[in-house]
């Protein structure tokens, strides 16, 4: 029985199967030793620990490039232009710089993108005995592992008044993205069409291709709302 389940997975997996949730219960227990770790260290090693986490985060992307360019399968839509491939480069930023200016961007891009990356991942039909499919589930435990280790450790300062930033950040590069995905034909982070086998689909079967960039730009609104709430009410506890 468990030789046929393994086998199956030749065949990629299911969304909520036992091989996925296991991979979701393996988040957690990183994200536990995580924070005990970072959590009992003094501000000198968790500083270290920051950045050695962003510089693994950088390092599996640049193996997993390399073995595409290795395998001939390198192309436009590999470049790191997703959100979580952009989560790359604010997560090394934050590791690096001193100041709070990237925990806006942390709690509300990074850590979401890499938390509905690892729900709903878009990998499914790839081989379980794939190294990709191997990179894609790792890459997101650790991007998402990082705020939520970071947001753990009370590291975030995050206020209602710098919701700006992520807004900006959006304003600024989801237009661009949303060109080159028509120049190259890609589809980085799933702004131009939903991505197969997510529920994504249910949204643009429901308003069609044309409306479903407006659908999407709703359901973020309507995340970062769910995000804004935690806000809210610790605000409201310290008066």
């Amino acid at each position: 029985m468990l030789n046929e389940k393994i086998q199956s997975l030749e065949n990629g997996f299911r969304l909520f199967d036992w091989y996925h949730l296991s991979w979701l219960m393996l988040t957690g227990l990183v994200i536990c030793i995580m924070y005990k770790i970072y959590s009992s260290a003094d501000i000198k090693r968790q500083k270290k620990i920051r950045i050695r986490l962003a510089l693994v985060i950088l390092l599996l992307e640049s193996k997993k490039n390399l073995v595409l360019v290795w395998q001939g399968e390198f192309w436009y839509g590999s470049l790191p232009l997703h959100l979580c491939g952009l989560g790359i480069f604010i997560v090394l930023a934050h590791a690096l710089l001193k100041g709070h200016h990237l925990d806006m961007l942390l709690y509300f891009l990074t850590m979401p993108g890499a938390f509905m990356s690892l729900l709903t991942p878009d990998w499914t039909n790839v081989s379980a005995f794939n190294y990709l499919h191997f990179h894609s589930f790792l890459f997101h435990v650790l991007l998402f592992a990082y705020p939520v280790t970071m947001l753990l450790s009370k590291e975030l300062t995050l206020s209602i008044r710098k919701m700006w930033q992520p807004i900006l950040f959006s304003c600024v590069t989801v237009p661009v993205i949303y060109i080159l995905n028509v120049l190259w034909g890609t589809n980085f982070m799933f702004i131009n069409q939903a991505a197969e086998g997510t529920p994504l689909m249910l949204l643009e079967q429901y308003l069609g291709r044309q409306y479903y960039i407006l659908g999407f730009i709703g359901l973020v609104m309507v995340f970062w709302l769910l995000l804004l709430l935690p806000i809210i009410v610790c605000k409201k506890t310290q008066y």
